[in-house]
């Protein structure tokens, strides 16, 4: 989580970031004018393309959008994980561990065949082991 965000971006990282992101927004554009909303499919449509167009001509200068849109997922990051990995544990965790505690399992307690992890030994301790362990 201490990962920073390096500072230069090479044009093929820049290219890459700019293609997927411009398409992402077009993307949305074309869903916005899909459900009648135009004011945002022009907006979603406007930011893609100028992505795109920069990511073609101008891949190596666009550092500063692609830390911004870094920034803008970590701050995002931090409170979707907790939220999903909490709904994780509630949702599937949990439950199944009160199916299991409601069916009578216990994880620590073994079969009767199978002996469990404990060995029991043959001599009693003594005072001498407990001095000499090795």
């Amino acid at each position: 989580m201490a990962e920073r965000i390096p500072a230069r971006l090479t044009a093929a990282e820049g290219r890459k970031f700019a293609l997927t992101v411009g398409a992402a927004f077009l993307g949305l554009g074309i869903v916005a004018w899909y459900h009648g909303h135009a004011g945002l499919a022009g907006m979603f449509g406007g930011v893609g393309l100028a992505l795109g167009l920069a990511g073609l001509t101008v891949p190596g200068r666009l550092g500063p959008v692609w830390q911004a849109w870094m920034g803008i997922a970590r701050a995002i990051s931090r409170v979707t994980t907790p939220v999903f990995m909490g709904m994780v544990y509630f949702v599937v965790f949990t439950p199944l561990g009160l199916l299991k505690k409601l069916a009578g399992h216990n994880a620590l307690i073994h079969s009767a065949g199978t002996g469990g992890y404990w060995v029991r030994r043959a001599e009693p301790d003594r005072r001498s082991n407990m001095e000499r362990q090795f």
